[in-house]
């Protein structure tokens, strides 16, 4: 039976408008700064600071679940994803303090809460606990990940008024238990291509076609085995193909390098069973300024309908998504993935 909850006096389903995915080279970079949340944490609060749901200007219902104190809660949840849809999702997100730094408790609750549109209180739709998952280096890096299960659309705009919030309730002194959330966008589809869906067959460059890797990678020393074939060569090839879109030298995050690494080792122990594709997002990657904003995207990128990165997929045989990441995925997810489509 779902639970009522009312809903901060401020709520986030008041919104009109941008909450939906957003699209288009300049919402790239809005989305690209917002979620890579540990080396830009001061953008990162300024925004969730800004968003109704977590404004405490007015005092919010005693029996509030996300009721602070004065000044705001003390520590915000930020969320990664910019592609979340009715179904199962996977959800990452970041805790950081007032001080910009990240929160690691030892164990996340998730609940996931709908508002009907003017509905007083939301409704606890799903429940579940969220995992820490190390972002290499080992050490405290990483993102916690959720699978989340939305059970209708919700983007506060058009024919889906309603809004979905994320709570997160964990243990943080003083403050002991603690309650904080962050709304979020459901559509009805994915933009980018989902498990079941045909692999977009884009015509990526490669080893053969680039006069220097380094034109088509951002990637230090660029693996040759990862630019062997194009993406519409791989997913017609009829074998398995792991596809990751990431941009090492440019990466947010800082998990595209690692995450494109990994793709190397993995392409090793599997040589000959599936097809291995790191995708750049930018072009003329060795053209680019670091220090200027003006990059363009990669076709494929908005071939796919990317918003952010990295992104790695896995591709059956018969060119269908199987399994796909948005954010960093371990080598052993990734490679349990892989595993699930390669004949034996």
């Amino acid at each position: 039976m779902a639970r009522d909850y009312k809903p901060s006096s401020r709520n986030p389903r008041r919104l009109t408008g941008g909450l939906g995915v957003a699209s288009g080279q300049a919402s790239w970079r809005r989305l690209h700064i917002l979620r890579g949340w540990v080396p830009v944490l001061a953008v990162a609060l300024a925004v969730l600071a800004a968003m109704p749901g977590l404004s405490c200007s007015e005092t919010p219902a005693t029996n509030d679940p996300l009721q602070q104190p004065p000044g705001g809660p003390p520590v915000s949840l930020v969320v990664a994803n910019t592609d979340l849809a009715v179904g199962e999702n996977r959800v990452t997100f970041g805790l950081v303090d007032r001080e910009y730094m990240p929160v690691r408790p030892e164990s996340v609750d998730i609940r996931a809460v709908y508002y009907e549109p003017g509905a007083p209180t939301g409704q606890v739709r799903y429940r579940t606990t969220a995992e820490f998952v190390e972002w290499p280096p080992a050490g405290r890096r990483g993102t916690f990940v959720a699978r989340v299960e939305f059970d209708q659309a919700g983007t506060a705009t058009g024919d889906s008024l309603g809004i979905w919030e994320l709570h997160a309730t964990f243990d943080h002194l003083p403050e002991g238990q603690l309650t904080i959330g962050s709304a979020v966008p459901v559509a009805a589809d994915h933009s980018a291509p989902a498990p079941g869906d045909p692999a977009p067959p884009s015509e990526t460059p490669t080893a053969f076609t680039a006069t220097d890797l380094r034109t088509i990678s951002s990637s230090p020393e660029p693996d040759p085995a990862l630019y062997q074939v194009s993406v519409a060569e791989a997913v017609r090839s009829g074998k398995p193909t792991v596809i990751t879109f990431a941009t090492p030298a440019f990466c947010v995050s800082a998990t595209c390098g690692p995450q494109v690494s990994e793709l190397s080792s993995l392409a090793r122990a599997y040589a000959g069973q599936a097809n291995f594709v790191h995708v750049e997002v930018y072009r003329d990657p060795h053209l680019i300024d670091p220090a200027s904003p003006s990059r363009n995207l990669a076709p494929a990128v908005e071939e796919w309908g990317l918003v952010s990165e990295p992104w790695t997929f896995v591709v059956g045989a018969d060119g269908n998504i199987n399994a796909r990441f948005e954010q960093y995925v371990p080598p052993a997810i990734l490679e349990s993935a892989i595993l699930s489509v390669v004949q034996p």
